[in-house]
Parts: C-alpha cells; sequence; structure tokens
C-alpha cells in the first residue's frame, strides 16, 4: 500500500514539474522534438479581426459549438453582457480565439510554423480555400488579402497591410464550392 501511494506521489509530482516547466517554454521558437511552435501572439489582434469579419459571425465559428471559436466583435463574446457589434474585440477575446486556433491541430501547426508543410496543410485554411467542404462555402481565394494575411502570419511573414484591407473590405457573401467525390 505504501509503495502505492508513493507511485501516485512520483507521477503527481512528475506531472506538476512538467507542467510547471512547460510554462517556463516559449512555444513559439520551440526548436527541439516534441516542443509544439505557434505563430506570433504580438500580431494576432490584426489577423482575429480579419477572420472575424468572415468567419467569426453568430452563425459560423462565432459560436460556442464549434471546435475553432472566434471571439469578438462580430459574433461571441466572452462577456454575456457584450453584444456582438457593440463592444471592441477585447484583450480576453483576443487571447481566447488566439487559444482556440492553436490549439485545434496544434501538432500540424507547428510543422507550418517550422516550415515543414504548406500552411493549407491546416484545416483552418483548406476548408474556407475550397479544399476540403466548408459549411460557409469559398471564403478565400489564394493570394487574396485574407490569405495574405493569415498565411503571413501562421509562417512568420505577417502582412499587416494584408489584414487591414480585409477589414477595410465589405464582407463578401460566401461561394459554395463542389467538390468531387473522390476528394
Amino acid at each position: 500500500m505504501a509503495r502505492n501511494k508513493l507511485g501516485v506521489l512520483g507521477s503527481m509530482g512528475a506531472l506538476c514539474l512538467a507542467l510547471s516547466l512547460a510554462g517556463c517554454n516559449d512555444f513559439s521558437t520551440a526548436d527541439a522534438p516534441g516542443q509544439l511552435s505557434v505563430p506570433s501572439r504580438d500580431d494576432f489582434p490584426a489577423v482575429a479581426d480579419a477572420m472575424q469579419l468572415h468567419c467569426g459571425t453568430l452563425d459560423c465559428h462565432g459560436q460556442s459549438g464549434r471546435n475553432m471559436r472566434l471571439y469578438g466583435l462580430y459574433g461571441l463574446r466572452l462577456d454575456p453582457t457584450n453584444n456582438p457589434l457593440g463592444e471592441v474585440t477585447s484583450e480576453a477575446e483576443y487571447d481566447a480565439t488566439y487559444s482556440s486556433i492553436v490549439g485545434l491541430e496544434p501538432e500540424v501547426m507547428t510543422k507550418v510554423v517550422q516550415h515543414q508543410v504548406a500552411p493549407e496543410t491546416l484545416t483552418m485554411l483548406r476548408k474556407p480555400l475550397g479544399i476540403e467542404k466548408h459549411m460557409g462555402g469559398l471564403l478565400i481565394v489564394q493570394d487574396d488579402p485574407l490569405d495574405r494575411c493569415m498565411v503571413g502570419w501562421l509562417i512568420g511573414k505577417f502582412d499587416a497591410a494584408a489584414c487591414v484591407a480585409v477589414v477595410q473590405t465589405q464582407r463578401p457573401e460566401p461561394t459554395q464550392v463542389e467538390l468531387d467525390a473522390s476528394e
């Protein structure tokens, strides 16, 4: 019995130590095998604003039932007293959106950030580009401002002008894309 308790305590201690050390790592520059890399949080508000406009409405990723949730001005709010189109997106909402996006496919995100695979490998680009079926239809055309904004952020070549161009442009109506059944 005493041996069993020590094993549990030892495991809990190791877990606490691992979690403590993980909090000290800068995962955005992770190089070691097994560490995750993520895009810049500093540049993210402009990317989030651009995505929010196209993807974050209450009928899309601006709802709590989605695994990729976009919080902010055009949809889902962290503070239930804030209405969509009311208060500007808060830092807490940018943080929640950032966590949602980088946590969606962390291993694939790492490979994209480290330039091991193409950005379009991520579901967050495959679907709006029409590579994979998307209920929201075709929302991004390769090399349009939203594509340059998101891809630039993902690969470390942030294009602030592209993100601003998205926000300053009227929200497009989505286009439905028919995919070949073999895809």
